[in-house]
């Protein structure tokens, strides 16, 4: 964890200090090496949050894009339970970030525990999954072209089959690889997935990184793309996907 009471007041982790859980209230002691991240430990092997996962630089970095009050918020349900969300705006609003594997069953109990949540995925965990999302991508169906949103199947490739039948948006984050996608140019680009409920059907769009971050802090709104207009020279097109789908809407308005 990030922080701990010390002294009454939430602090972070410096050498050979020591202070309380802010969830469960048992001694925490600062572990402040060379080779993890500064944070607090447990003085038991005790984990009070079995949601808890190892916090990697990934976590850190996008936990620090927000301000120190909404970070590791203890959150309390009406029977008691109790965790702490990675980030909780002030809106109520709960951002998760998830960087190693999840059961169905734990994502479901966090969805319901929450509510008012978003999740956000470390895409580079694994080295597949981003040529299998691109691969995806290139030939999807566009359904949207302002914001570019793609339509895809939950099962198209493994990252979103892993995540499908999340009630929750998820945005997966690839670090700084383009979604090789010539009308888009940003280094910066996280792929919000959106799984309709009752189908197997999922929405694909991009948006960037600083708006995300703008939008979950209140400063702003989630800017995706727009695609260009299509080329008559069928080798030019972006998407043929998309390409596709803008013939058969031709066609069908030639019928009336």
């Amino acid at each position: 964890m990030k922080f701990a009471i010390v002294e009454g007041c939430r602090q972070e982790a410096t050498p050979a200090s020591r202070g309380k859980c802010p969830n469960c209230g048992a001694g925490v002691i600062a572990k402040c090496g060379t080779k993890k991240l500064w944070h607090w430990a447990h003085s038991s092997v005790r984990n009070c949050d079995h949601w808890w996962e190892p916090e990697k630089a990934w976590h850190r970095a996008w936990k620090n894009e927000f301000p120190v009050p909404w970070q590791e918020v203890r959150c309390v349900a009406s029977d008691g339970e109790l965790h702490i969300a990675d980030i909780k705006t002030a809106s109520g609003m709960v951002v998760e970030f998830q960087h190693s594997n999840i059961s169905v069953i734990e994502r479901a109990s966090r969805e319901r525990f929450y509510g008012n949540m978003v999740w956000l995925v470390d895409g580079t965990r694994l080295k597949k999954d981003l040529p299998q999302f691109q691969a995806t991508i290139r030939s999807a169906r566009a359904i949207k072209d302002a914001p570019l949103s793609l339509l895809m199947h939950d099962r198209a490739n493994q990252l979103v089959e892993r995540w499908a039948g999340s009630r929750c948006p998820v945005f997966i984050d690839f670090g700084g690889a383009r979604p090789e996608l010539p009308l888009i140019t940003d280094d910066e680009v996280l792929w919000r997935l959106q799984y309709a409920r009752g189908t197997n059907k999922v929405v694909a769009t991009p948006v960037s990184r600083s708006s995300f971050v703008a939008y979950f802090r209140n400063d702003g709104r989630l800017r995706g793309y727009r695609l260009p207009r299509l080329r008559a020279d069928p080798m030019h097109s972006p998407l043929r996907g998309f390409e596709t789908h803008m013939r058969r809407k031709a066609s069908r308005k030639r019928r009336f």
